[in-house]
């Protein structure tokens, strides 16, 4: 059998133990527990006639008291470190400055900072200054076999840019290139919209992108051929001995590189036609037959002398 003292007031017992678990699951939400976060640095310059030129770091260690009910949403808040330099400074060097509690940007819930690393940032100060950059094109590859890249055609459109950025950084810079235009495997021209790439700490006072047409074209060269045997194309009509004078040539072929680089002189067809000849010594041109796209450099013929002499008597 129950107590009387268990079963006694029990509606006010059970509210008591619910009371008592809320009670519970509250103290514990209001328990605060530490998180580190990376958050990032920015650095404002009042004085409009200085700019930042390097920092020691762009991201600093904070650790973050707060509730731990407020734990998960927190992870999704945007947090970052803003410190100003102030206008007073006007002399380009080096600074050293500590990030306060309060140049950390919280979110709108009970959070306090207890830790920020590191504790010292260093910054370096320049003048200011604006300076024109010639732009050059940064080229990556080659065209494909046979083609080339004709530099002196490249065209630009801007080919310079007005930068501003710290004075020790521009001074030292003439030119500045483009982003990466790939080449390989081109064989006509083209055109490409691209960035000018710039140091972090140096920006463009108009547009940064740049149009570029880039000339690229069939390679020619040069090829001598020696040794290549000169043939008939046909017989004389008279029956003898037919010797040619000479019955090897040598020559040089021009035209298309990727052509000539594949052509041996086995490929290639050197003739004189004896039709229609006598008996005696003939001057005639050589014929060559010839793939498309490539041709004689010396347009002067090569003449063969062809001497057709009666058969010697048994």
């Amino acid at each position: 059998m129950i107590p009387d003292r268990l079963t006694k007031n029990w509606g006010l017992k059970v509210i008591s133990l619910v009371l008592a678990i809320g009670l519970w699951y509250y103290a514990l939400g209001e328990e605060s527990i530490e998180v580190t976060r990376a958050i990032p640095l920015k650095i404002e310059i009042e004085n409009p006639q200085m700019t930042l030129s390097t920092v020691s770091t762009r991201m600093v260690q904070v650790t973050l008291l707060a509730p731990r009910a407020m734990i998960v949403n927190l992870a999704s808040q945007d947090i970052s470190a803003v410190h100003k330099v102030g206008a007073d400074i006007k002399k380009a060097g080096d600074y050293s400055f500590r990030i306060e509690p309060s140049e950390i940007h919280l979110p709108n819930f009970p959070i306090r900072v207890t830790h920020i690393e590191p504790e010292v940032v260093t910054v370096k100060l320049d003048e200011l200054i604006v300076q024109k950059l010639e732009i050059q094109p940064d080229f990556t590859g080659d065209p494909a076999i046979g083609y080339k890249l004709v530099e002196s055609e490249i065209k630009m459109d801007p080919n310079a840019i007005l930068a501003q950025g710290p004075k020790g950084i521009l001074e030292s810079m003439k030119s500045v290139k483009t982003a990466p235009i790939d080449l390989v495997g081109r064989i006509r021209s083209f055109h490409r919209t691209v960035d000018v790439r710039l140091p972090p700490s140096v920006t463009a006072m108009s547009g940064a992108l740049v149009d570029v047409y880039i000339p690229v074209r069939e390679e020619f060269d040069e090829k001598e051929f020696t040794d290549v045997p000169v043939r008939f194309l046909r017989l004389p009509e008279v029956n003898g001995t037919i010797t040619l004078d000479p019955d090897r040539v040598s020559f040089v072929l021009k035209g298309s590189k990727r052509f000539l680089e594949k052509l041996a002189p086995e490929d290639l067809t050197a003739y004189v036609d004896l039709g229609n000849l006598k008996k005696g010594e003939h001057s005639l041109p050589l014929q060559i037959i010839l793939p498309e796209n490539v041709s004689l450099k010396d347009k002067q013929p090569i003449l063969i002398t062809a001497t057709i002499a009666s058969s010697p008597k048994n």
